[in-house]
Order: structure tokens, then C-alpha cells, then sequence
């Protein structure tokens, strides 16, 4: 089961687009199985989602809280509208995660060429 709060969901929509994107591209750029048989393209495409995904989440990171009355009773209350986890992790460290995955994907092509 996938756990997200708010729109961590970003995380992985926002990951799997560059794959995708980068596959497509590749693919018909450089032939027909190019993306899934060099990893440093899969990792340049972790990356490039990961840093997508951090640059979201630090732009929704920054959104203020709303403060709500209620009409009946006159209490003020907050929503926090800067929460957005992936896993349990916020949105903006998640990016992050994924981009520190991406590379590790690109070096192990580097060092163990297929």
C-alpha cells in the first residue's frame, strides 16, 4: 500500500514521467532497448525526477497555513497545508532520496558496464 499525505503523491508521478520521458527520447533517438540497457540513463532519469519532485516539494513546503472560524462556535482553527509526505517522508527529502538513487544507479553502470 502506498502511503502519502497531501500531494506527496508527486513523488512518484513526477519520477516516473522522467523515466518515461527519458525512455521514449532515448529509445527513439538511439534505437530500440538503448534506455533499459544502459543504466546511467535510468539513473540520469532518477535524477532528473527526484530533483523534480524536490523542487515541488519545496515550493508547496512554502505555502502558508489557512486559519478557519467556525461559524457556530467562533474557534479558530489551522490546517497545515505545508505537510506532503511519500512514505513518511517529506516530499522535498523524498526528491532527494530518489536523486541520491539515481546516482548510485548511473555509477554502478560505470563501474560494472553491461
Amino acid at each position: 500500500m502506498i502511503i502519502w499525505t497531501g500531494h506527496g503523491y508527486l513523488a512518484a508521478v513526477l519520477t516516473f514521467a522522467a523515466c518515461l520521458l527519458a525512455q521514449l527520447g532515448l529509445d527513439a533517438q538511439l534505437g530500440e532497448g538503448f534506455y533499459s540497457s544502459h543504466s546511467w540513463a535510468i539513473g540520469l532519469a532518477l535524477v532528473v525526477g527526484g530533483l523534480l519532485s524536490s523542487l515541488v516539494g519545496f515550493f508547496l513546503k512554502a505555502r502558508a497555513d489557512r486559519q478557519v472560524v467556525d461559524v457556530q462556535t467562533g474557534e479558530r482553527l489551522v490546517i497545515n497545508r505545508s505537510r506532503h509526505t511519500f512514505f513518511f517522508v517529506p516530499l522535498h527529502w523524498a526528491g532527494v532520496v530518489i536523486a541520491v538513487i539515481g546516482v548510485a544507479v548511473a555509477l554502478s553502470g560505470v563501474v560494472t558496464p553491461s
